[in-house]
């Protein structure tokens, strides 16, 4: 799966949601952009002032932008964009999405209206939307510990498959029980560039 990202690095990806001034800027892009309310769909309650939303690309890389928006600052509070790819797993006969770049507001407010809203999306929309969502190329110690999370939940739900993908040769293997998922950490994880191959596996059976 992923090669993790150092924190200096993870300054430089998440510098436009991170930074106040730069984070409203990104607000007004995605408000411009034709998006649709997504959260009551979902069963998702936020506090006053805040929406779920997702626009749709019709292009040939970026299919979705997943964001809640908090309207009394004008602010981001989460951001998740999913990206399309070309990779063939074994025994799937569907293409996955990827998840290619995910950020939440952990401080304050915005923190507490977005804590489960990233796991409720993925579950609830993305596998059932497109049956597989695999992993970024690279990801942050947070975005490690979000797809560990990830992982256990699927593994423990009847009608999913968890799993870890190998992106040059397209195998799959199944995650079937929390020592296979400690194993399978060891491989996923790391600072190697062949960790770009590597992928956490979420599918419906």
């Amino acid at each position: 799966m992923p090669l993790l990202l150092e924190d200096v690095r993870e300054s430089e990806l998440f510098a436009h949601l991170s930074d106040p001034v730069q984070n409203q800027a990104e607000y007004a892009r995605l408000d411009k952009q034709e998006s649709r309310e997504i959260g009551g769909a979902l069963g998702v309650v936020l506090p006053e002032g805040y929406e779920l939303r997702v626009i749709e690309h019709l292009n040939e890389h970026t299919e979705l932008e997943f964001f809640v928006v908090n309207r009394k600052t004008k602010r981001v509070a989460l951001f998740n964009r999913i990206e399309k790819t070309d990779i063939h797993l074994q025994g799937m006969n569907t293409k996955p999405v990827k998840q290619a770049m995910i950020w939440r507001q952990n401080l304050g407010e915005d923190g507490k209206a977005t804590r489960d809203v990233v796991e409720t999306v993925f579950f609830d929309n993305l596998v059932q939307k497109y049956n597989i969502v695999v992993s970024d190329s690279e990801q942050t110690r947070d975005g490690k510990r979000m797809w560990e999370r990830l992982l256990f939940r699927a593994m423990e739900t009847d009608g999913l498959l968890a799993g870890v993908g190998d992106a040059k040769t397209g195998k799959v293997t199944e995650i079937r029980d929390e020592k296979d998922l400690r194993v399978q950490e060891k491989w996923l994880w790391g600072q190697q560039d062949f960790h770009r191959e590597r992928l956490g596996v979420i599918a419906t059976r």
